[in-house]
């Protein structure tokens, strides 16, 4: 058994290639059509058979590369299949592609909803769904014990800080994470974008985050925005994303 992590030249976003008795999962493939193909290229090398793609959660750079494997039984969370199956993230592809200038793979689909909080058999692995929302609300992470690895989409990242769509399941969501690490650990954490992380590194992100977002809540509801934008992310941060954090958590405080 074995896990190989790719990196796309486009935010240093993660595809797994998950191998086992002859078959691959793919976690999230990504960004371009070369990229992807790349990643097929490594599972034939190695006389696997693409039997599955998991998704982390419906944003354009995660499920990308769904269509270059229309063999394999496309999984995901249940909120992800709800965006997916409404259209909703192939528009966002579309948009997101041409923005970027990248020729996608195709629509993504969905063959196969996964209830978050249960253990699936994925291909060869079982694969424990964990429901991580606060990012997006759909977001999903997957713990595969047979290889030691959590995947967990777009947090934890050392080279970004938290972008929040909904700030109290944000916190949730890292506080989730934080026992897990400390409780449970895995020897790999693979994050939507940059390195992977051992546990003692993802636990100290974790920490860092919510601290932050606990700064922020705390600076918003004494101080209103203002005060919000003065709060420091870890690991810098983008003007207008900070300003989006702060957007978010105001609405939460205040109608």
């Amino acid at each position: 058994m074995d896990a190989e992590r790719f990196e796309s030249a486009l935010w240093q976003t993660s595809s797994l290639l998950l191998a086992a008795d002859g078959e691959a999962v793919l976690v999230d493939p990504a960004i371009t059509r070369e990229e992807v193909a790349r990643i097929a290229a490594r599972a034939a090398e190695l006389g696997l058979r693409v039997t599955a793609v998991l998704a982390t959660h419906a944003d354009w750079d995660h499920v990308c590369g769904i269509a270059a494997f229309p063999d394999a039984e496309a999984a995901m969370g249940e909120r992800t299949a709800d965006f997916v199956e409404s259209g909703a993230a192939a528009e966002r592809l579309e948009t997101g592609a041409a923005e970027y200038g990248v020729e996608p793979c195709g629509p993504p689909r969905c063959d196969r909803r996964l209830a978050t909080g249960l253990a699936h058999r994925v291909g060869p692995f079982v694969v424990e769904a964990l429901a991580l929302p606060g990012h997006t609300s759909d977001s999903t992470g997957y713990r595969i014990r047979a290889l030691d690895l959590l995947v967990v989409g777009d947090y934890l990242s050392p080279i970004e800080f938290p972008y929040v769509s909904w700030t109290a399941a944000y916190r949730a969501t890292l506080a989730a994470l934080i026992e897990l690490l400390r409780r449970d650990p895995p020897a790999r954490v693979v994050v939507g974008h940059g390195p992977e992380l051992g546990a003692a590194e993802a636990l100290a992100i974790a920490e860092a985050d919510l601290d932050y977002l606990w700064r922020l809540h705390d600076a918003v509801l004494a101080g209103g925005a203002e005060a919000g934008l003065a709060v420091e992310p870890p690991r810098g941060g983008d003007e207008e994303m900070r300003a989006v954090n702060v957007d978010t958590q105001l609405a939460e405080l205040r109608p």
